[in-house]
């Protein structure tokens, strides 16, 4: 976002949005990386089974990128 258009958002709402849609965007973007359903998502959530070494990386990059987004979207607010 462009400083100019930040001013017409209120800064608490915007980021308090981007939190809420974390959680989704997390299980979508896992379940795509992984292949899995969200049925799978929500049952490997409740194990205690191990993942493989590629579904570790694949969950820590998608957690990874989700908090980049966010901190580059509330970077927008900062002053320059």
């Amino acid at each position: 976002m462009e400083s100019k258009k930040l001013s017409s958002f209120n800064l608490l709402s915007d980021i308090h949005t981007e939190m809420l849609q974390l959680p989704k965007s997390f299980r979508e973007s896992v379940c795509q990386e992984c292949g899995w359903s969200e049925a799978t998502f929500y049952r490997k959530t409740k194990t205690k089974k191990a993942f493989s070494n590629a579904e570790k990386d694949k969950i820590l990059a998608v957690g990874d990128s989700l908090l980049k987004r966010l901190l580059a979207h509330s970077n927008a607010y900062r002053p320059r």
